[in-house]
């Protein structure tokens, strides 16, 4: 019997977690460990780890092993909590036997799919194929699933949150970034596999605004601000170092060139619109 080695297992359990925790979020000035289970304030740098006791902050904010309540309840450090959701009324299906509706009411997917298109519709029982409804035309009286109902007849709107994406593109998890309608989902995992590929469909490293014309692209409205000129920004995209710090707080930063008053962003509180040069917050 083949048995697997620690590390795989490591990494089928970060993957997993991962997708268990895609809806799960950090106040805004916290930061996620590496399974997306706790959050840290953001001046740890990294939350938990080894090391994670050296930390701005101690073991009592930066290691994880002590954080036992959380975020909807306590201040950093905490567990991470789900975004808040609300329950969504389906309008009336036209769907065939064996199908459930879409949010819409006009497309239909097979049962096994447990929803109908929408964010994560490539993870469920069937993938992409059987539970994105992106790019479907095709009527169900044809058989084909999924499909769109022969006889949509103006169902009762729901009504989505502005995404502020291009027509022909759908938002990502985050209404952040946007993808091309034929992905069926925007970035998230498995956007590799999706029609179009990583190019098409995959989101970690776009930084186009849609007022480019170009896709995946960023919502204009949500780029972040701009770091004065010689600066580095860091993760949170929220603070700016000196270039010469090379990277912008996390690990071991007050041990680059300028020390941790230049490259620690757990000691920067001077704005950039005040000062316009770094290290400044945003």
């Amino acid at each position: 019997m083949m048995s697997l080695s620690s590390s795989a297992l490591f990494l089928l359990f970060a993957v997993f977690t991962n997708i268990h925790r895609s809806l799960a979020e950090c106040p805004d000035t916290g930061i996620f460990d590496w399974s997306n289970t706790y959050c840290c304030p953001d001046s740890c740098g990294t939350c938990g780890g080894d090391g994670c006791h050296l930390r701005p902050g101690g073991a009592a904010s930066c290691c994880t092993s002590r954080i036992t309540e959380t975020c909807d309840v306590a201040n950093l450090p905490c567990i991470a909590t789900d975004y808040p959701t609300e329950e969504i009324t389906l309008p009336p299906s036209n769907c065939p036997t064996g199908t459930i509706t879409d949010a819409s009411g006009e497309k239909c997917c097979v049962e096994s799919c447990g929803s109908c298109g929408g964010f994560g519709c490539n993870t469920r029982p069937g993938g992409q194929y059987a539970c994105c409804t992106g790019s479907v035309t095709a009527l169900c009286s044809t058989g084909a699933r999924p499909c769109v109902a022969d006889d949509v007849t103006d169902p009762p709107t729901v009504t989505d949150p502005p995404t502020g994406c291009p027509s022909g593109s759908i938002p990502d998890g985050y209404d952040e970034k946007c993808c091309s309608e034929s992905c069926g989902s925007c970035g998230g995992f498995g956007c590799d596999s999706r029609p179009g590929g990583a190019a098409a469909c995959c989101t970690s490293t776009v930084n186009t605004p849609c007022s480019t014309g170009t896709l995946p692209c960023v919502i204009d409205s949500v780029l972040p601000s701009t770091c004065p000129a010689n600066s580095v920004m860091d993760s949170s995209e929220t603070k700016c170092c000196p270039s010469y710090c090379g990277t912008c707080g996390g690990y071991g930063c007050q041990s680059r060139p300028g020390g941790a008053s230049n490259c620690c962003t757990s000691q920067i509180t001077v704005s950039c619109t005040t000062s316009n040069q770094p290290p400044c917050t945003l």
